[in-house]
């Protein structure tokens, strides 16, 4: 797809699967449009120590959102917040975030979190692949009990609104199938990339979605999937005679450090 399709694309699938993954481990989802007699707040909702950013609030009517100038509180030690909603990191951690505006009322958390920018380094091990409709050849061939490498190459903005604090150039295989990605870490650990990958020896390409808690100096693996914590099933196409043939293998991940 065209560069700015992908980034447009990436976006979605971040934003997507951080909403899928709060429902499982407390992170704050992304604002809906509020119910009568609350208010949306939009904003910076992950910072780094020192960074600063801006909340604000939003009043339903008529069928239409506008901005109010609401009164801010803030519970816990994470942040401050000023009269004009300007959020300042001040300690790791969660912070609940609340606005009023006459008897209209709305919640957000902002998280603080330290930096986890740099190369980490891990591997993927094919522990299954199949096609939904066998092709000849059979991508899947050779493949399963393959080890691979997975290097993420991660930036960290000091503040972000929603949840898209991270980039990352992955690379995973060898020759590696690579990619840009975005994703989010919070207070609690979670950390996210979504991203595609791509190699043009073969056309090696497809969607992947990387899912970690961390723990101290490593990444250690979180899904949502039943079959464990350390797997993800991943969607991927590679070239035959000119066309592309999907398949779909379940990989296996490692811990990564950095």
């Amino acid at each position: 797809p065209p560069p700015t399709m992908q980034k447009q694309h990436l976006r979605l699938a971040a934003a997507a699967s951080l909403l899928y993954a709060a429902a499982g481990c407390g992170m704050s989802q992304l604002p809906a449009a509020p119910p009568a007699r609350e208010l949306e707040i939009r904003g910076t909702t992950l910072l780094m120590p020192g960074g600063r950013g801006r909340l604000t609030a939003w009043q339903a009517g008529g069928g239409e959102l506008r901005e109010v100038r609401a009164t801010w509180t803030v519970e816990g030690d994470a942040v401050s917040v000023t009269s004009g909603g300007v959020v300042a990191a001040r300690a790791l951690g969660p912070a609940i975030v609340r606005a009023r505006y006459d008897d209209f009322s709305g919640v957000t958390t902002v998280h603080v979190v330290d930096s986890v920018a740099g190369t980490w380094r891990g591997s993927i091990a094919v522990v299954d692949c199949w096609q939904s409709e066998p092709t000849s050849p059979n991508p899947c061939s050779g493949r399963v009990g393959l080890t691979a490498p997975l290097v993420l190459r991660v930036t960290q903005s000091a503040s972000a609104d929603l949840n898209d604090n991270l980039r990352a150039a992955v690379d995973v295989f060898t020759p590696p199938a690579s990619g840009s990605f975005v994703g989010a870490v919070d207070s609690s650990g979670l950390f996210f990339l979504d991203g595609y990958i791509e190699r043009g020896l073969d056309g090696l390409r497809g969607a992947v979605n990387l899912r970690w808690q961390r723990d101290g100096d490593r990444l250690v693996p979180w899904t949502l999937n039943a079959r464990g914590d350390d797997r993800i099933d991943v969607g991927l196409s590679v070239r035959a005679g000119g066309v592309h043939t999907p398949f779909v293998e379940s990989w296996q991940l490692s811990p990564m450090t950095r």
